[in-house]
């Protein structure tokens, strides 16, 4: 089988987590890269030993050996070069946050499904191995049903640690958006069903800057189960990671950062759990991206599934600020979007 052939767009801090991921895999080979910066292009081409590198996305989409590429630059940049992508036949794997407004997201779902091409959303949680393993014990029905679930993420959010792009909502920004779609992410993915509804408050409590530094939100579900998403970037705090879900048998409880674990609470106790450890962090995430294009299936975090996480973040920004609950609406490929053949633990609300 020929390896995916892939270009990265955008060489910032998370890129490099990208190209290790693809090094331990026989499947998918970096072709080429786009970098305004000529000495970031020399240095990933000279480090991963890739052959071309150019200076925009439009020349990277014009080589025709690229069959797939990673968007990985700041978030109010997803929308346009996701879009010209798609355009351009490319299958798309997009970081998270999707986009920074509903009609972005709408745009990018569209021109995934004119053009026959992959779209995945880069949500990391959901193909971590301690996500993996909750949702292996979830779904064989050891601890029974779920009856609710809530999704941590806080941590310290200082302004010497980020860059000044996440201190704007106008730019994507913000605690909400840059780390509550993982929250959202898992707490939908454990609840097993799609957000109807989101009660929430967002803004900022820690922080004097433009963007939110807190959200807490109640999501309701389709099939009557309400959980907790809950994202704070701290001034100083130990942090959070942690999801846990309570069902009618016994408790779970994962987190993938600083002490890995997978627990389950039945009989008065909590017992750890064994789970496989893949070589990175997104190493799943990339197999899975490779594997929905070979097999022509849906992939796990589809376009359809990462625009309704990113509806319930901004269904809760509504929220806070009208006071009340907000109903979340069907998106544009809710008609054409299937599960996929075959559908594995990793898809999104399956």
């Amino acid at each position: 089988m020929a390896a995916l052939k892939v270009g990265i767009i955008g060489l910032g801090g998370i890129a490099r987590a990208h190209f290790d991921a693809i090094a331990h895999l026989d499947n998918v080979e970096v072709v080429a890269v786009a970098d305004l910066f000529e000495e970031k292009r020399q240095e990933y081409m000279e480090k991963y030993d890739i052959p071309r590198g150019y200076q925009t996305h439009h020349e990277l989409l014009q080589d025709d050996e690229v069959e797939a590429v990673a968007v990985v630059l700041g978030h109010m940049l997803h929308h346009q070069l996701t879009v010209d992508a798609c355009n351009a036949g490319k299958h798309v794997l997009v970081e998270k946050p999707m986009a920074i407004n509903l009609p972005q997201c709408n745009d990018m779902v569209e021109a995934a499904d004119k053009n026959g091409v992959k779209l995945m959303i880069g949500l990391s949680q959901h193909f971590y191995d301690t996500s993996l393993k909750a949702k292996e014990i979830l779904d064989s029905g050891e601890l029974g049903p779920v009856i609710t679930a809530i999704s941590y993420m806080s941590k310290n959010w200082s302004y010497s640690a980020r860059r000044p792009q996440y201190r704007s909502r106008y730019h994507g920004g913000g605690m909400w958006l840059t780390n509550g779609v993982h929250v959202v992410d898992r707490l939908t993915w454990v609840m097993a069903s799609q957000p109807v509804s989101v009660s929430a408050s967002v803004g900022t409590r820690a922080h004097y800057q433009a963007a939110d530094d807190y959200g807490t939100a109640q999501v309701r579900y389709q099939n009557g189960l309400v959980g907790t998403a809950v994202a704070v970037g701290y001034a100083d705090g130990a942090p959070n990671y942690e999801c846990q879900v309570i069902c009618a048998n016994g408790g779970l409880r994962f987190s993938e950062h600083g002490d890995k674990y997978v627990k389950v609470g039945k009989g008065d106790e909590w017992q750890d759990v064994d789970f496989a450890e893949t070589p990175t962090g997104m190493y799943t995430e990339w197999q899975s991206f490779a594997e929905s294009i070979e097999l022509n299936i849906e992939p796990p975090t589809h376009g359809e599934y990462g625009r309704m996480v990113m509806a319930t973040l901004f269904a809760a920004e509504e929220s806070s600020q009208i006071g009340r609950e907000v109903m979340i609406g069907d998106g544009p490929g809710w008609g054409s979007q299937t599960s996929g053949a075959p559908t594995t633990i990793r898809h999104g609300w399956i």
